[in-house]
């Protein structure tokens, strides 16, 4: 594994998803941002090309957002608010991850795609496949007992690495709830490749740029009673990793925002 960072110092952040609309497709927001900014949503999952039997994981819900410059409706917002229910896109643009207390008391969450770009996708054209991809900065997080290399059942060398992508700030300086993530790989036999030794290589708070497939698994774990409940989690299948260091010690702080501040949070 290198250790040298690509061309730029910065820090990875981003996602290619075809996804599907639903609800009511895709709508102009009432109310601007924090900031002043016209913005639209699109609510939709994740579109995979096969039916539900089918799939071997549980679709992701995503909400796409796009802004204006300013208070002005610009033709890239009112392009995704155009997006009707059960139409097909491709977005491309930054992930975010939000998570938050509902009045009633219920922690919720939601994956977010803050677009700059939006293509329609048309599942009949047998030359073009769904997209998946996400190139996200992680920062790892590594027990001392941690043993990141592993088998599966038919003998392939495995790693899994935990790791955590920053929210940034919000309008009142406070950390948001970061997306946490298990970083997985598994070569093409019992021999380690080279994403392999490269989860291997990595240390407690090393930062580094993953390249993959970002899935979402379900489970059935215990409640503090013992009681059956429903868990969820997430995780990227990694086709390369690479190391990333900051230019300086105290960058890792300065990250910027990477989502804007709305007006409350999410109902």
């Amino acid at each position: 594994m290198t250790t040298k960072n690509s061309k730029s110092s910065k820090p990875s952040n981003f996602i290619v998803m075809t996804i599907a609309a639903i609800g009511e497709g895709g709508k102009v927001n009432d109310t601007l941002t924090s900031t002043g900014k016209a913005y639209a949503t699109m609510r939709g999952y994740n579109y995979t090309g096969k039916r539900k039997e089918e799939q071997t994981n549980p679709s992701m819900f995503f909400d796409v957002k796009a802004y204006s410059k300013d208070d002005t409706v610009s033709p890239f917002v009112q392009e995704v608010a155009d997006i009707a229910k059960g139409e097909k896109v491709t977005v491309k643009g930054r992930f975010g991850f939000r998570q938050w207390v509902s009045q009633s008391g219920i922690q919720k969450e939601a994956l977010e795609i803050i677009a700059s770009s939006v293509e329609e996708y048309d599942p009949k054209d047998k030359e073009s496949r769904p997209s998946n991809f996400a190139m996200l900065t992680f920062k790892a997080h590594i027990k001392p007992d941690d043993a990141p290399m592993s088998f599966t059942q038919s003998g392939k060398s495995m790693a899994r690495v935990r790791a955590h992508l920053s929210m940034g700030k919000d309008g009142n300086g406070e950390y948001r709830p970061s997306f946490w993530c298990n970083i997985l790989h598994v070569s093409k036999d019992e021999n380690p490749d080279e994403v392999i030794n490269a989860i291997c290589d990595l240390k407690n708070g090393d930062y580094f740029t993953v390249k993959g497939q970002l899935v979402r698994e379900e489970w059935i774990g215990k409640d503090a009673d013992g009681n059956d409940v429903p868990r969820h989690g997430y995780s990227i299948w990694a086709n390369t990793i690479e190391p990333f260091h900051w230019d300086d010690d105290n960058a890792a702080g300065k990250q910027e925002q990477p989502l804007e501040d709305l007006e409350g949070e999410p109902a």
